[in-house]
């Protein structure tokens, strides 16, 4: 992918095609409650619930403060107040859990996260339960990118911060302790700018072959005294987060590799693509984040 994008003018913007139904992958299965429970990610699905008043889409309004690792607001999404509903026939994309699975409330029940409706005004941004009652995985291939020009590219994300690789884990530490604060003026924050920084330096990483089939970031704030939590990103996710998003400029991004006892550590600058995340994107973007949990606090 990254060969394909020399090939392409720094006026070219990559934007999001149409989803086509075709994929051969195996779907998942649910269990015999008819829970779809563990880690195999799957994007697609379509609502199978007859109910002519339609599935329930649940949010707590505070979900995003849900986010920060000292809030202990637990996930009792069934008690969140419901924001719309998807009717039988809808299909949509879902975003997963950070290890690639469904979400479990406080009962261990999964639920998933609605991140795209391919219904127009459908219900978005939510999450429904994750049964076969209500929901069945379908095929579909993975978007795809095609180019459109005269369109200008994406802002930098070039925010301070350090990142490193070490045993086998990836490190981004900043310096800001209040990762809410906007990190342009608009409606990103600094924490959906480290996550992209997070997504950009895998699928660089994955597309080089130095990681497989994907790698943990620690992440911390306040020059390294607030812990924010540990990200699971697999090579298979940052490439669809790169088809969907899209990738613009290239921007130098130094990483430190530790040597381990061997030597000293080796600082590289690599020209790594970040994410196109503009225009109707940003909104897009800031749901994924608020669903993408850490495997660990």
């Amino acid at each position: 992918m990254l060969q394909e994008l020399k090939t392409i003018s720094l006026a070219t913007l990559l934007v999001l095609g149409t989803a086509t139904v075709g994929s051969t992958a195996p779907l998942p299965s649910p269990n015999n409650q008819g829970d779809y429970i563990g880690r195999a990610y799957h994007s697609y699905w379509e609502v199978v619930d007859p109910d002519p008043k339609g599935l329930n889409c649940r949010m707590n309004s505070s979900f995003e403060e849900f986010m920060r690792v000292d809030n202990p607001t637990p996930f009792n999404v069934f008690n969140w107040p419901v924001i719309g509903v998807l009717k039988q026939g809808q299909r949509f994309e879902s975003f997963p859990g950070n290890a690639g699975v469904t979400f479990r409330d406080t009962r261990g029940l999964p639920w998933l996260f609605v991140g795209k409706n391919y219904a127009t005004g459908a219900a978005q941004g939510c999450f429904i339960r994750a049964n076969s009652q209500f929901v069945k995985p379908i095929q579909m291939s993975p978007t795809r990118v095609q180019p459109q020009t005269n369109q200008p590219l994406a802002s930098s994300t070039a925010l301070p911060m350090k990142l490193g690789f070490d045993e086998g884990f990836g490190s981004i530490v900043v310096p800001e302790s209040d990762t809410r604060a906007s990190a342009y003026g608009g409606r990103l924050r600094r924490y959906d700018v480290h996550i992209a920084k997070m997504f950009e330096v895998t699928h660089f990483m994955c597309q080089e072959g130095t990681l497989t089939p994907g790698i943990t970031w620690n992440y911390e704030a306040g020059g390294g005294t607030i812990n924010m939590g540990s990200f699971e990103i697999t090579c298979r996710l940052a490439n669809q987060i790169a088809s969907a998003y899209g990738l613009g400029k290239s921007e130098p991004t130094n990483i430190t590799f530790s040597a381990g006892e061997i030597g000293r550590p080796d600082v590289r600058s690599l020209n790594i693509p970040i994410l196109n995340i503009t225009g109707d994107k940003v909104p897009r973007w800031i749901t994924f984040v608020q669903g993408f949990q850490p495997v660990r606090r």
